[in-house]
């Protein structure tokens, strides 16, 4: 893999001009983990879920990244217990997986998907992923380096999934939903059209408060001449990801995020077969591939170097590996 004007070689999917540089730090990824004790099935689409398999891609992630010494952190994109999963064993399969993260020697951040709301409120299920919030909100900061900052978005803000049923934000999302999706069921697409099919109830929205605190971080972020990475359970960029996952305002995320230069790197999940692009300012996408989704003996997992000038994802097995240079002009 390579890239234009001539940015990178590789040998071995390793650049060659920088095999020997050692990374600023480097930290292990995972998504879509969707652990149930049920037998395997299929997606809507027919696509095989191994369910009872994917907690044994987790505990191989995490012995690969404890192994490695110098991962700094982990991150799991969300869903990390299946919709599947019978209701009266959501907490505690819950707290099953929680504690194979904890098993990494080092800070786990976690992502809110949809299939954990499905399991349980967030009320229940924040605490649990050690998400510190007031309000139950999902979306937070932090900063590994000076030089870094990862933004931890939460893309149920606005969702008719996992807040109280007569919620303020439960109930714009039903709204919502019934202006832009005429179908009985809302998470069928059935007539929508284009960029269209993303208003389905499993995906969901950043709200006011959200973006404006999102604002508030990237001109911080620019003030300290930080290069950020974003992070969201559900895609923001049709160029990498089916059209059906979508966050519902993903173009209003993403205008906000290029009125800024810090911004190098979104990183997601939710749509399992994975993808990338890189947007019109410069912007990578990266969505990752399910662990779900693994058949027995295979693996999704991987960790990123990241670099003054460049983040290079190392996936194992299927979780495919990519080296994401920065659009110098991005700086100027």
């Amino acid at each position: 893999m390579g890239y234009a004007n001539g940015q990178a070689n590789y040998v071995n999917g390793e650049s060659t001009s920088n095999r020997k540089q050692q990374p600023l730090f480097s930290f292990g990824l995972i998504t879509d983990v969707q652990y149930a004790d049920i037998p395997d099935g299929r997606s809507f689409l027919g696509v095989p879920r191994y369910y009872r398999h994917s907690i044994l891609v987790l505990q191989r992630a995490v012995k690969e990244w404890n192994n490695h010494q110098r991962h700094n952190f982990v991150i799991n994109f969300g869903d990390i217990v299946d919709g599947y999963c019978p209701k009266d064993q959501s907490l505690k399969t819950v707290k099953k997986i929680v504690h194979e993260f904890e098993n990494f020697k080092g800070p786990v951040y976690h992502l809110i998907g949809n299939h954990c709301l499905y399991n349980l409120p967030r009320s229940q299920l924040l605490p649990l992923l050690r998400i510190q919030s007031d309000k139950g909100h999902g979306y937070y900061d932090f900063s590994p380096m000076p030089e870094y900052r990862f933004v931890v978005l939460d893309g149920y803000d606005i969702s008719a999934i996992g807040w109280p049923k007569d919620h303020p934000r439960t109930l714009e999302a039903l709204k919502f939903l019934q202006a832009k999706n005429p179908n009985e069921d809302k998470n069928s697409p059935m007539g929508l059209v284009g960029l269209e099919r993303r208003f389905l109830m499993f995906n969901g929205g950043v709200g006011e408060e959200q973006m404006k605190w999102l604002d508030r971080v990237l001109e911080e972020s620019t003030r300290l001449k930080q290069k950020v990475v974003v992070c969201c359970h559900l895609p923001l960029h049709p160029g990498a990801s089916s059209k059906e996952a979508l966050l519902w305002n993903y173009d209003e995320v993403m205008n906000l995020i290029h009125r800024y230069n810090c911004v190098k790197l979104c990183i997601a999940g939710h749509d399992h077969k994975g993808g990338y692009s890189i947007d019109s300012h410069g912007v990578h996408h990266k969505v990752l591939e399910a662990a779900l989704e693994c058949p027995p003996g295979t693996d999704a997992f991987g960790y990123a170097d990241v670099y003054d000038d460049r983040i290079s994802l190392h996936g194992t097995d299927r979780m495919k590996s990519v080296d994401m240079y920065f659009n110098p002009k991005a700086d100027l």
